[in-house]
C-alpha cells in the first residue's frame, strides 16, 4: 500500500465552477465505529464501500456535516465528491469560493493506493481452496507438535515410515489435491521427480480425493503429495501461480504484505515453510513465510 495525498481544497476565491472527485482506500487500524466529517463550499459527499456516509447539498456557503460507520480493520474503498456552484444572483456580488476538507475523527482523511495486482481467483474459488486447507489440515487443526497426525491420515504404514518428517508442504498438498490441482509434475531443482505417490508409500489416497468411490477413474484422482517446502514453494512459483497469471509472489516478503484484512485469501512459502491462510487470521496458516501470493481481496473486485 502507498499513502497518497490528502484530498483537500483550501478555502479560496475563484471564478471557476465544476466538480472534483477522488478515489482510493482509507486505512482502518482497528475494528470500530468511526466518525467522518466534510466541510464544504458548496456540495459534496464521502462514500465508503459504496455507501454514502456523509453528504451536503443545497449549500452556497461553507458548512460542515458528520456521519459515522462501523468498519473492520484493513483498507476500505472510498470516493469523495465536491461540487463548486455558481454564486446565485440573490447573494451577488459576494465572491465565489470553494472548499472541501474531509476528516476521520480530528485527523485529515488520507487516501491510499492499492499496490496489489488483480485477484488471481474469484472469491468462490479462493474460499473453496481455503476450505480444503483450513477444514482439515491447517495449523489449528493439526499443530506442529502433533505433526505425525498428518501422516496418520494416510494410514499406519505412512505414519510409521514418515514419523517426524516436516508436514507443512503435505498440508498444502492435501488442500491442492482436494481442490483439483495435481502435483505429479513437481521437480527438484535438478529436474528430478519430487512429488511422492501416496499409493507407492502404502497410503490411502481417499484423503486427497473426498467422495471417491471404487468406480472412480484412477486417471482423475490425486495421488501425489510434496514433502519438501522448498519444492512446494518452487512449484507454486513456477507452475500453479504461473498458470493463474502470476509471474511471482505479489509480495516478496511477509513484511511487504502491509494490509492483511478480513476477506483476503493468501498462499505463502519459501524454502523453509509453506501454507495458506485468511489475511486477517494468520494463525490458520501457522505464520507467513517467504513470498505471499494474494489469491483474493474484496477491495480489488472493481480493479480487475
Amino acid at each position: 500500500m502507498t499513502p497518497g495525498e490528502t484530498p483537500k481544497i483550501a478555502w479560496h476565491k475563484t471564478e471557476e465552477t465544476g466538480t472534483h472527485d477522488w478515489e482510493g482506500y482509507i486505512r482502518i487500524e482497528d475494528d470500530g465505529t468511526y466518525e467522518f466529517s466534510i466541510q464544504i463550499d458548496d456540495n459534496g459527499y464521502l462514500e465508503i464501500n459504496g455507501e454514502k456516509v456523509v453528504e451536503l447539498t443545497g449549500s452556497n456557503s461553507t458548512k460542515k456535516a458528520t456521519g459515522s460507520k462501523e468498519l473492520k480493520k484493513g483498507f476500505h474503498y472510498a470516493k469523495l465528491h465536491h461540487e463548486n456552484l455558481a454564486v446565485p444572483e440573490n447573494i451577488a456580488p459576494y465572491p465565489n469560493a470553494e472548499e472541501f476538507v474531509p476528516k476521520i475523527g480530528d485527523e485529515a482523511l488520507t487516501l491510499w493506493d492499492i499496490d496489489a495486482p488483480k485477484n488471481l481467483m474469484s472469491q468462490e474459488e479462493a474460499l473453496k481452496l481455503l476450505g480444503n486447507y483450513k477444514g482439515l489440515v491447517d495449523y489449528r487443526t493439526v499443530r506442529s507438535a502433533d505433526s505425525n497426525q498428518i501422516w496418520a491420515l494416510f494410514g499406519p504404514k505412512v505414519a510409521a515410515d514418515m514419523a517426524g518428517e516436516e508436514t507443512c508442504a503435505t498440508r498444502l498438498s492435501i488442500a491442492l489435491n482436494r481442490y483439483g490441482y495435481r502435483l505429479n509434475g513437481a521437480k527438484y531443482p535438478d529436474g528430478s521427480q519430487a512429488s511422492n505417490n501416496v499409493l507407492n508409500m502404502g497410503g490411502d489416497i481417499a484423503i486427497l480425493n473426498p467422495g471417491m468411490t471404487p468406480e472412480s477413474d484412477p486417471a482423475t484422482l490425486g495421488k501425489h503429495i510434496i514433502i519438501s517446502a522448498e519444492v512446494m514453494a518452487g512449484h507454486l512459483n513456477g507452475v500453479i501461480m504461473k498458470n493463474l497469471g502470476c509471474k511471482g509472489p505479489d509480495y516478496a516478503t511477509p513484511s511487504d504484505y502491509s494490509a492483511p484484512q478480513e476477506g483476503d485469501v493468501v498462499v505463502f512459502g519459501d524454502d523453509f515453510h509453506v501454507g495458506m491462510c485468511p489475511g486477517d487470521d494468520q494463525g490458520v496458516g501457522s505464520f507467513l513465510s517467504g513470498g505471499v501470493w494474494l489469491l483474493y481481496r474484496s477491495t480489488l473486485d472493481d480493479k480487475q
